[in-house]
């Protein structure tokens, strides 16, 4: 339902409105049950400016008919949803909170209505069943290195609500109407990520959108030149990451590890890190023993499109490398 702002007619309830004209200043006042119209009603709001009173407000109902409401907020981000796996290709939604109510905001095909659907059952699907409400979008599922997105879709009105995996993080294919089965029109933004090797990589996830998980994208890299590791199988495109970054190097020679994120840049000749996400200097293992020669940061950042997601250089040989381990993430509409 959307709504319009109304002027002020005083605090008086309405239960029929009939013959000719126009309401005009409308405010705190408002309709009881189903209203009976007849002749030619105007409702007529203000040109500019806001409503004079908190109940002014006029909501359309789902037979065109204007109504004069209260309407609820609306939430722009879900709101106690938790997402647990009890099996090897199944993923749950679990309404969580001091009432085990979920609220996650969808939206139409058109981007012009968006509703709260309210949850307070768990949903359930799985990787490997029909495509579809349920299961995937499209296709069979990717048993070898694939992120999967996973989204409530519902159809017209907020019904029928179910999960659907996806491999697209802002277009998943809705199911389309079968015969009598209507089709689903209505959709979250992508709320979990989820990484399947063989079958869901082990998982924990909170209500506040992030899941922790533990994978290594790069082992032991030496490169002295600029080289980004791939880690868009791993992580949530546009999402948010948490990675440690294990600076390492056990040789004799102190050296300078740099980290680059695609959006800041990359390495510029005769200028060594000056684009650089962050450095670590001097790290070495001396004769002596003396000198630090590993070094762990953890960094949290924003997942870019494309192949390149951390990157590093060193400024000269070194022995053991950098390693990146992905600790966690959430997905753009936690972010």
């Amino acid at each position: 339902m959307s709504y319009e702002p109304f002027k002020n007619i005083g605090t008086r309830k309405f239960t029929n409105l009939s013959g000719s004209g126009t309401l005009q200043s409308v405010g705190n006042a408002y309709l009881e049950g189903t209203l009976s119209v007849s002749g030619a009603v105007t409702l007529d709001g203000p040109a500019s400016g806001s409503a004079a009173g908190p109940g002014s407000y006029l909501g359309l109902s789902t037979t065109a008919a204007p109504v004069l409401t209260n309407p609820t907020v609306l939430r722009k981000k879900p709101i106690n949803c938790q997402f647990t796996s009890s099996a090897a290709d199944t993923i749950t939604l679990v309404p969580v909170g001091i009432d085990s109510r979920a609220i996650v905001p969808i939206i139409n095909a058109a981007g012009t209505d968006l509703l709260n659907k309210e949850l307070t059952a768990s949903l359930t699907m799985d990787f490997t069943a029909a495509t579809g409400s349920g299961g995937l979008d499209t296709g069979t599922v990717d048993t070898s290195d694939q992120g999967y997105y996973v989204y409530l879709i519902t159809k017209n009105g907020g019904e029928d609500p179910a999960l659907m995996g996806s491999l697209s993080r802002n277009a998943p294919t809705m199911p389309p109407q079968h015969g009598a089965t209507a089709a689903y029109t209505y959709r979250s933004e992508a709320l979990f990520f989820a990484f399947y090797n063989t079958s869901i990589e082990p998982f924990v996830n909170r209500a506040d959108g992030w899941t922790y998980c533990r994978d290594q994208g790069l082992t032991s890299g030496t490169s002295t030149t600029l080289t980004y590791a791939n880690l868009s199988a791993y992580l949530p495109v546009s999402g948010t990451a948490g990675v440690n970054v294990i600076c390492r190097n056990t040789g004799t020679t102190a050296r300078i590890l740099y980290i680059y994120l695609p959006q800041i840049g990359g390495n510029s000749d005769g200028n060594r890190g000056g684009t650089s996400f962050f450095y670590v200097d001097n790290l070495g293992k001396m004769t002596d023993g003396s000198g630090v020669y590993i070094q762990p940061f953890y960094v949290e950042f924003p997942v870019a499109a494309g192949g390149e997601t951390l990157g590093y250089d060193w400024n000269g040989s070194v022995t053991s490398g950098v390693n990146f381990v992905q600790l966690g993430w959430k997905t753009e509409v936690y972010s």
